[in-house]
């Protein structure tokens, strides 16, 4: 099937882009551009409150490096499992100012693609949705609708909840994270794994959720999954969660 990668820059969207373009026929790349993160701090504070978006960014600053660094090994063991190449390397790729610009519509058109899988961009708007006319496939790190937004792994972990530690691959609506469910995997957490190393491990699941979204529409049958859970919307935690989970309940 001929498919078209809409992405942000990073890590997990190489993996993706590598895996498509091994596996299936590419034939567009749209690189989202930077969000502005001082917009994206003003709405945080509007949304959660000073206090918590300060705690949070304690947790980014303080925690986050030093779970990098004592996770080092393990994050190597996990990354040689999975092939990678710049996203940016696609020889025809479209790098507009927003994923939401008017001109990922005429781009898409001209690529003539069957499916569009999404990895890592900004909320997209329902002017793109309803201009490509095409299934747009979302890859997002957490089981969904129980947990939606940011660190889906993590926070199933939280609550004590590792039946539903996992990946989820969905349609794309107008909501966050709330399109209709057509794979979801779960992962093996080991005592080696902690905050910086979950995301790695959806990856490798959530490269299997692709290849079951792309099957579904390459048969003209899209399964959507009703599990019935709960819908929350989760952010980031703070350092003081952090800490607590950690302590209290092992929750690294």
């Amino acid at each position: 099937m001929r498919v078209v990668l809409f992405s942000g820059r990073g890590d997990s969207s190489d993996a993706v882009f590598a895996y498509l373009k091994e596996h299936h026929e590419l034939v567009g790349v749209v690189i989202d551009g930077p969000s502005s993160r001082k917009l994206m701090v003003k709405r945080r504070i509007k949304k959660l409150g000073y206090v918590t978006v300060f705690l949070q960014a304690l947790f980014q600053k303080g925690i986050v490096p030093l779970l990098m660094k004592f996770s080092k090994k393990r994050q190597a063991e996990l990354w040689a499992t999975i092939k990678t190449e710049s996203v940016a390397s696609f020889k025809n790729k479209l790098t507009p100012t927003t994923i939401n610009d008017d001109e990922v519509i005429d781009y898409v058109k001209k690529c003539n693609a069957d499916i569009i899988i999404v990895n890592g961009t900004r909320i997209i708007k329902k002017k793109i949705i309803n201009g490509v006319h095409l299934p747009m496939v979302n890859i997002h790190v957490g089981i969904t609708p129980k947990y939606r937004g940011v660190h889906g792994g993590y926070w199933a972990l939280v609550k004590q909840d590792k039946e539903h530690c996992g990946v989820t691959a969905h349609l794309i609506d107008a909501g966050i994270d709330t399109g209709g469910v057509i794979s979801q995997r779960t992962i093996e957490i080991t005592d080696r794994d902690n905050f910086c190393t979950y995301p790695i491990l959806q990856l490798q699941a959530g490269l299997l959720c692709i290849e079951d979204a792309m099957q579904q529409v390459k048969n003209a049958d899209i399964k959507i999954i009703k599990n019935n859970l709960e819908s929350k919307l989760y952010y980031h935690p703070t350092i003081t969660t952090y800490i607590y989970h950690r302590l209290f309940f092992g929750v690294k």
